[in-house]
């Protein structure tokens, strides 16, 4: 496996300027292209037929087999992905893959990406940092035939997505449960948004919904986060309880609550006997093996198959440079754990990636599936809108 450290700035200067050009057409172009969806790409899973996997082969990209993933910060959750996509590439013949973290800086995200495609790449799996700006940079991988797997945001040739606003809305229902039973329906929950992703304002929405369906009992404070950094939680918890001490409920990402339950913990609360309820959204190794424990505030996690998610991610990249079809969206389903025995379901799951990646080219997979039909000859034919399920 190459270095994790491939934070390539030389020539900085001239690739920011490169970009700014670019951005003068192609991100005029990406925005017409979303907000004017032709019948031709479309905009809903409704629109697409299941995946029907093939070992038709067609034409290939003259282009490295490797793989770069780029995220905003080298948190848990990308690193269970990351895990995942080593292993289906490597399945799939690709060897050469790393991890590429911009921590919280939009620019350097960008230089980075550009970086990939100087050096040459041959995959890029993408999650939103300052989506706009990376759109600019996609359109040029994808033009050059670079395989895109772009979460929840396009352009792609796959798209990764989810029912947002269900995710938000069950989370938060599950949370009212807990409220009613534990607190007599009265409760200071501190909501923590990742508005900076659009096409995650959606589940602030269905959070809100479900709390505001709990009764005027329950009070929300909105907590804006911006890259989801490991200690975001903490830093934000240590602040936000000044002004309001009350808050006793925390609903966010694992990476935001689980450093949340650090501050907490640090300032002595002590879980079992402080009623504070802590849920994440992610399904992180971490969040689980809290949950499945019982010695945190973390008292529940709506869990994706990451180590699923991360293998199919890899072994598309493999597809896709040998000339083979690959899916165009991904379509992920959260699980919710609350104890022991529901996180040894999942975490069973999660332990086999292999065996559950035949389950979802099968179309038999519990909880994720995937759509339509795209490879390297039909590279035209990428996805130009936020995917709903509508």
């Amino acid at each position: 496996m190459s270095s994790d450290n491939r934070h390539l700035f030389a020539g900085r200067k001239v690739q920011a300027a490169a970009v700014m050009v670019a951005g003068l057409t192609l991100a005029v172009s990406a925005q017409t292209i979303a907000q004017s969806p032709s019948p031709s790409y479309p905009s809903k899973l409704s629109e697409f037929q299941p995946f029907v996997p093939s070992d038709t082969v067609g034409g290939k990209p003259d282009l490295p087999r490797n793989l770069a993933f780029m995220v905003p910060a080298a948190n848990e959750y990308y690193k269970d992905i990351f895990n995942g996509i080593q292993k289906g590439a490597a399945d799939a013949g690709v060897t050469d893959t790393t991890l590429v973290s911009a921590e919280g800086d939009n620019v350097k995200d960008i230089d980075q990406i550009n970086a990939e495609l100087q050096r040459g790449i041959g995959c890029l799996v993408v999650q939103p940092q300052d989506a706009p700006s990376q759109q600019v940079v996609l359109q040029q991988a994808i033009d050059q035939g670079v395989y895109v797997d772009f979460f929840v945001t396009p352009p792609a040739n796959t798209q990764t997505m989810a029912d947002q606003y269900d995710l938000g809305y069950q989370q938060a229902k599950e949370a009212v449960r807990w409220i009613q039973e534990n607190l007599g329906g009265q409760a200071t929950v501190a909501n923590f948004s990742l508005d900076f992703i659009e096409a995650l304002i959606p589940r602030r929405e269905g959070t809100e919904a479900a709390l505001k369906e709990g009764g005027d009992g329950i009070k929300v404070v909105d907590v804006p986060i911006k890259h989801d950094l490991p200690d975001e939680g903490f830093n934000k918890a240590a602040t936000l309880l000044q002004s309001n001490p009350d808050i006793n409920v925390w609903i966010g990402p694992d990476d935001t609550v689980l450093s949340v339950d650090a501050y907490l913990q640090s300032i002595g609360k002590k879980p079992g006997v402080d009623k504070i309820y802590l849920t994440g959204l992610n399904g992180t190794q971490q969040a689980l093996d809290a949950v499945g424990k019982g010695t945190t505030f973390l008292q529940a996690t709506w869990g994706f198959n990451n180590s699923l998610l991360g293998y199919a991610m890899g072994h598309f990249c493999g597809d896709w440079l040998d000339g083979k079809q690959v899916p165009q969206a991904i379509q992920v389903g959260g699980t919710l754990s609350t104890n022991q025995d529901e996180v040894a379901a999942l975490q069973k799951q999660i332990n086999d990636p292999a065996g559950e990646y035949a389950k979802l080219i099968a179309g038999t997979q519990n909880g994720n599936k995937v759509w339509g039909q795209t490879s390297f000859d039909m590279k035209d034919n990428y996805i130009r809108t936020v995917l709903t399920g509508g």
